[in-house]
């Protein structure tokens, strides 16, 4: 038997994948994830970025990615994410704040997040921003 991935997107597909786990050898594991991030918003979120640095000059677009992952990607994934939250509570948060955003360049946050967590995080950015003047809009994007 071979590795399998099957998007359960209707009934057919629900019991094709339901005959699969019933006949899998014993010791295979079946996982059940979230849909994964649309390209839009992966695409959507470097565009933001963009839209920030352009409306406040004082950093760069890599500037403001790192304040937007420090900022709400870091809160979403240490309530939803045991793990993430383990592991930054360890390493990261008891670093200084400056140390904290240089960190983000290199510290995965966003390509962590499902479909739901990425549209959260445009979804505090746009809360964040807009009332500074800031709008963020992406066609197509759903948050």
């Amino acid at each position: 038997m071979e590795r399998k991935v099957i998007p359960l997107t209707n009934p057919r597909a629900r019991e094709y994948a339901a005959k699969l786990v019933a006949t899998a050898p014993d010791g295979w594991v079946a996982r059940i994830t979230p849909p994964p991030r649309t390209g839009a918003q992966n695409a959507g979120t470097h565009v933001l970025y963009e839209i920030i640095a352009q409306a406040l000059p004082e950093d760069d677009a890599a500037g403001w990615k790192r304040y937007c992952k420090l900022h709400f990607g870091v809160g979403i994934l240490r309530a939803e994410d045991e793990q993430f939250r383990d592991v930054y509570d360890k390493s990261i948060k008891p670093l200084p704040y400056v140390t904290k955003l240089a960190v983000m360049a290199y510290f995965p946050v966003t390509s962590l997040m499902d479909k739901g967590q990425i549209g959260r995080y445009i979804d505090a950015m746009r809360e964040h921003f807009e009332p500074l003047g800031v709008i963020l809009e992406l066609d197509g994007v759903a948050a």
